[in-house]
């Protein structure tokens, strides 16, 4: 029998959407082009160790784990610090939430990253913007990231050694374009919840959001030349109806989608390595405060989370700069960098390196809201894309593509 709505897109977006449908007892196909699920949330096994693809965080305070109920303590999660170590000429400094890491506090006072004032702008805004989280926060409008923090008042020093470095990590462009919506909904994200991985990896969250949805309702591996009001062709010449059709496919190569705010996609190259013990950030990332080099952040997930290393071994990984152009070795440069960048003597092996063309879209103006995209009568398009870049953003358009298929 044919369903009632196919979704075309196994990503995050697809996978909230399906999960909705499945509650409303409304029939669905899920169509994935990949052989397995989660889109751009991927997690691979290699020789005993997680790599997640792209250096990915779950942040436990996204308003959608609480809005459709998900479980997040199926995925046995732990916590990165809340603050990061900043290396700068040959030193370690840590800037950490004094609310949280308070032994931390002498250290980012004395540090000579952030001034007293730094701190103290730190912790009104963190309060201000934690009492409008999630959708009070989008209201800025017009202004850039590096513009916003610029008017709050902080220092260059910290602009350059912790905002810049931090956040480009986040944001995988390395100027704060980003409009400061985005910037202040993850900045009270971190405030409200953490950072964290679950036991296996990334890929743990859309298996979670996949387990309860019947089999017979997914088919990967599944290629969709064209969709058309009722009807959706595929690669193989398999004409499939549906009343309704959902398009949550990230990327949207489907003609009548077109953004005007959306700029291509952002980037991300990721290295990870073998080590027989941990560098000395414990739970922290590590960042480069040196605007040359090509390393950016750097981290320890068996650290955090222990499962992502096997018995006796470390994962380290590390992220590029955006806009580095990887080479042939690579890995051994990157390696060479950070221990100057550390001052530690690291016996590491290369494990694998991943890049991810198209891991963030690249929007010059972002709303809380996703927007549900007529593209013909009942083909509807959304996705982080359609609100801004984020898990909770994919979460939410999912369950409102539902909501309108469910009309």
């Amino acid at each position: 029998m044919d369903p009632k709505v196919i979704i075309i897109g196994g990503g995050i977006t697809g996978l909230s959407a399906a999960r909705a449908l499945q509650q409303r007892n409304i029939p669905f196909l899920l169509l994935e082009e990949a052989p397995q699920l989660g889109g751009r949330v991927q997690s691979e096994k290699y020789d005993g160790f997680i790599l997640d693809k792209g250096f990915q965080i779950l942040n436990t305070a996204y308003p959608e784990f609480k809005e459709q109920q998900i479980n997040l303590s199926a995925l046995q999660l732990k916590s990165f610090a809340s603050g990061a170590k900043i290396f700068k000429n040959g030193k370690v400094h840590i800037l950490a939430d004094p609310q949280r890491e308070f032994r931390y506090l002498p250290n980012a006072i004395f540090s000579g990253i952030a001034t007293w004032s730094d701190l103290w702008k730190m912790y009104l805004l963190s309060n201000r913007l934690s009492h409008a989280y999630p959708d009070d926060v989008f209201k800025i409008k017009g202004i850039s990231t590096l513009q916003y923090l610029h008017q709050q008042g902080f220092s260059e020093s910290v602009l350059n050694h912790f905002f810049k470095p931090f956040y480009s990590g986040i944001f995988l462009e390395s100027e704060l374009k980003t409009p400061a919506s985005m910037f202040a909904f993850v900045f009270a994200a971190f405030a409200i919840g953490h950072a964290a991985l679950p036991e296996k990896g990334m890929q743990a969250l859309p298996a979670l959001l996949s387990a309860a949805l019947p089999p017979e309702s997914i088919k990967t591996g599944t290629v969709v030349s064209a969709v058309e009001t009722g009807k959706v062709l595929l690669q193989n010449g398999t004409t499939l109806h549906a009343e309704t059709i959902l398009l949550a496919t990230g990327t949207m190569p489907f003609e009548g989608v077109v953004r005007q705010n959306w700029n291509g996609n952002h980037q991300t190259e990721v290295y990870y390595y073998s080590l027989e013990k941990p560098l000395n950030l414990q739970r922290f990332v590590g960042l480069n405060a040196r605007a040359e080099g090509v390393v950016n952040n750097f981290s320890m997930p068996s650290s955090v989370q222990p499962s992502y290393a096997p018995e006796g071994k470390q994962l380290l990984s590390v992220s590029l700069k955006p806009g580095i152009q990887p080479n042939q070795g690579m890995q051994d440069a990157v390696m060479k960098e950070l221990q100057a960048i550390t001052g530690e003597n690291i016996e590491a092996r290369f494990l694998k390196s991943f890049a991810v063309s198209a891991a963030l879209p690249n929007l010059s103006s972002m709303n809380y809201q996703p927007e549900i995209i007529t593209v013909a009568e009942k083909v509807y398009a959304s996705g982080d894309f359609a609100a801004y870049p984020s898990l909770n953003a994919a979460l939410h358009a999912g369950r409102l593509l539902a909501e309108t298929a469910a009309v």
